[in-house]
């Protein structure tokens, strides 16, 4: 008697079991254990883990519990980041890993219940309640915002048809492969998605070819669909290399000054700063260079945000023997300006200028979404008084439109450059917003990793970046303090990269593509969102048809009736009671 409690306590937390291991096998992905495959395995344990939730809460807590072991295997460089910039000590740096965790593990929580819910009420696929739940998931923001595909991204195949459906749209199409597995793997031990019986035991020959179909069908299914993900990229990074043939270019250098994050914002540091970007500079232009950028902030003194002139001297960012243009990244300030409660702010932009040969400024492209945390709090930009608890006398604001920094060449066609600040190459709706609005012909990425130098953050961000240039099949070159300087072509591809601890130098020589814009870059995630919530509907309707057709069964059923047997593959060997009990998630209104 104790065993069989013991084992009844053990199926109990099974589900939990599964989410965790779930997890942190997706995290395995990352850095530097780099098992790209985890992805896929890591969602199909997910699938699982949820298929049978008897409630939405149930579905929402394991869910919760397959994200928070994901971000603490996958975000285990924090406590490190932590001591070494704080005085917290070891046990306060893994509780804020812990907490971090489960904060991010919100949106795979969400991802639970809308899985489960799709499940037992509207009786979709699970196909198609987990995608609809993944694409929930990786819809939502959140600090880090990584996902399934822009985790598969050293695998550039996988990954072509963002130009088509996104980031969001691979990992929707990753999460039903997933769900395939999933459905071959309970089949393999007798459960159909739902949790009902698959088959019973003794099993009769026949009833063994449905289970073993039961389990290859899905399987295959997935395979098949992996497939074809893989096959169609190889087709189209030809079709995209063969379109890059003849394509004018320009020779970009990628400076990474290696300024430790204290020392940027000493200010008996800015003399010493200065000098070596202008020493790597002037070894970038030597080399040949057309443009030479500077990373996020790497320019130590702040501008007045309204200045069109480059100053001059001492702190002239055209120093002597550089020639220019340089874009730069830089601190702007805002006049001081008096808020409704009468408060003086003094706010500043997190921006990046172009500075051409004659000393004039370009405006600035100003960051348009600010990081939560590090450099705003969520809420501020609408809420003042929220963000004055936490900047006294103003901070950093988001910009207000994305602007275009424009160089013209003697030879070859204007560079037009769309700017992605720090983390926005991440993330989906700034590259679409930046992208949609300028039409640039080239992307460009300024970062100072100083923070999360020596983790696995800075190699995260890059993966997460490839996205970018694949989505909206422009090159983009990525200058990084402290990070991973790289160059991805339009097909996804990192041809050149660099992620020295030393100061230095990596040249690139993107196409200028004046190609038109992807699909995904004019309509976005609407189509994809438009089909899931027709086939949920249509799901929804089908069960709707089903419960009427079933209803004038009910009186008789009631005065006794012996109800029809179930096929086989679903019969419940404990008998009708327990077939009602599985069944009555299911049902319930």
């Amino acid at each position: 008697m104790p065993q069989a409690s013991t084992r009844r306590a053990l199926r109990g937390r099974a589900p939990l079991l599964l989410s965790v291991v779930g997890g942190a096998t997706f995290a395995l992905t990352a850095p530097p254990t780099d098992l790209y495959p985890a992805v896929i395995a890591g969602l199909a344990l997910l699938a699982a883990a949820v298929h049978d939730a008897p409630t939405f809460w149930r579905a929402f807590g394991r869910g919760a519990a397959w994200g928070t072991a994901a971000g603490i295997v996958g975000l285990r460089f924090v406590p490190e980041v932590i001591l070494r910039f704080t005085s917290l000590g070891a046990a306060a740096s893994y509780l804020a890993l812990i907490l971090l965790a489960a904060a991010q593990s919100l949106v795979w929580a969400v991802c639970g219940g809308i899985t489960s819910v799709l499940l037992r009420r509207v009786r979709a696929p699970l196909e198609l309640a987990f995608a609809t739940g993944v694409f929930a998931a990786v819809a939502l923001p959140t600090v880090f915002g990584w996902t399934p595909a822009g985790l598969m991204s050293p695998w550039p195949a996988l990954v072509q048809l963002a130009d088509l459906v996104g980031e969001r749209g691979v990992s929707v199409l990753f999460a039903v492969g997933a769900a395939l597995l999933a459905r071959a793997g309970l089949a393999a031990v007798g459960v159909a998605p739902g949790g009902r019986p698959l088959a019973p035991a003794p099993e009769p020959r026949s009833v063994r070819r449905r289970r073993l179909g039961a389990i290859l069908s899905p399987a295959l299914a997935s395979a098949a669909l992996f497939g074809g993900l893989a096959a169609h990229g190889a087709l189209r990074m030809a079709a995209v290399e063969r379109a890059s043939a003849g394509l004018p270019t320009a020779r970009v250098a990628l400076v990474n000054q290696a300024v430790g994050p204290h020392e940027r914002w000493q200010p008996k540091n800015h003399p010493r700063i200065l000098r070596t970007l202008h020493e790597l500079t002037r070894k970038a232009e030597a080399g040949g260079a057309e443009l030479t950028l500077w990373p996020e902030a790497a320019y130590p003194y702040p501008l007045p945000h309204s200045a069109r002139q480059a100053p001059r001297g001492g702190r002239a960012i055209l120093g002597p023997g550089v020639r220019g243009p340089v874009l730069a990244g830089l601190i702007t300030q805002a006049p001081p300006a008096k808020a409704d409660d009468g408060v003086e702010e003094r706010n500043s932009y997190n921006s990046a200028t172009l500075v051409l040969p004659d000393g004039s400024m370009q405006p600035t492209q100003d960051k348009l979404q600010l990081l939560w945390f590090g450099e705003t709090v969520p809420g501020g930009a609408y809420l003042p008084w929220l963000r004055r608890i936490f900047q006294k006398s103003g901070g950093l604001v988001p910009g207000a439109e994305p602007r275009a920094l424009t160089l013209p060449r003697e030879q070859g066609p204007a560079l037009r450059i769309g700017v992605l600040n720090c983390y926005e190459d991440t993330l989906t709706g700034v590259g679409r917003r930046i992208t949609g609005a300028l039409a640039p012909n080239l992307l460009v990425n300024i970062t100072n990793d100083a923070w999360f130098t020596g983790s696995a953050e800075p190699e995260l961000h890059a993966r997460l970046a490839v996205m970018r240039a694949v989505e909206l099949r422009r090159d983009l070159v990525r200058a990084v303090n402290l990070g991973v300087v790289s160059w991805i072509d339009a097909r996804g591809v990192v041809r050149s990269r660099d992620e020295s601890a030393a100061p230095g130098v990596t040249f690139a020589t993107p196409a200028v593509r004046e190609t038109a814009l992807t699909l995904y870059t004019r309509v976005g995630d609407a189509p994809l969102a438009a089909l899931l919530a027709l086939a949920i509907v249509a799901c929804a309707l089908r069960a709707r048809r089903s419960t009427a057709k079933a209803s004038p069964e009910a009186p008789d059923a009631a005065a006794g009736a012996r109800p029809a047997a179930e096929p086989p593959e679903l019969a419940s060997p404990d008998g009708a009671a327990q077939a009602a009990a599985t069944d009555a998630p299911l049902s319930r209104p």
